[in-house]
């Protein structure tokens, strides 16, 4: 992943969900207003993949970067926050909680435990854990559309009857 540094890729992803998350409020607001309601799903899916790529770098830059489980666990929630992303990692760059390149590029370096081994594997084989990565966005992202949305008044009233 050579140039792609963590903080590079977290501000790409903290990017991505910004942007996502405006187009899915817009469309809420073309919905419920009455507008169109063409708009949200299509919003709601690009979205559900920007918000599946924020989280997975935030894991990796969690791992890699050695932060603590407050941190981590700060950076996973501001994810569902309209916007908080961004903020999130623009305030984490500005503290130097991004700061460094991937651990385990030199394959002398070896991981100990199961977060590191999972790290070591996208570091040193960045377009296969792409492509893995991807599945499982693709996977998680069809287990979610086939749920339905969270909590949808029109789909329960229409099952109660």
């Amino acid at each position: 992943m050579t140039g792609l540094t963590p903080k590079k890729l977290h501000l790409a992803a903290g990017i991505l969900e910004f942007f996502t998350w405006t187009l899915l409020i817009v469309g809420m607001v073309l919905k419920y207003s009455g507008t169109t309601e063409s708009v949200i799903s299509i919003a709601g899916g690009i979205h559900g993949f920007g918000f599946l790529c924020f989280v997975i770098l935030t894991i990796l830059v969690w791992v890699n970067n050695k932060w603590s489980f407050g941190l981590g666990l700060v950076g996973l929630i501001v994810s569902v926050i309209p916007w908080a992303a961004l903020a999130f990692t623009l305030w984490a760059d500005k503290k130097g909680k991004l700061e460094g390149g991937w651990r385990f590029s030199d394959p002398a370096e070896q991981p100990t435990n199961l977060p590191d081994k999972i790290l070591a594997q996208a570091v040193r084989h960045p377009i296969r854990s792409l492509i893995i990565a991807l599945i499982i966005v693709a996977l998680v992202f069809t287990l979610l559309v086939t749920l339905g949305q969270p909590y949808d008044p029109d789909a329960v009233a229409d099952r109660i009857g």
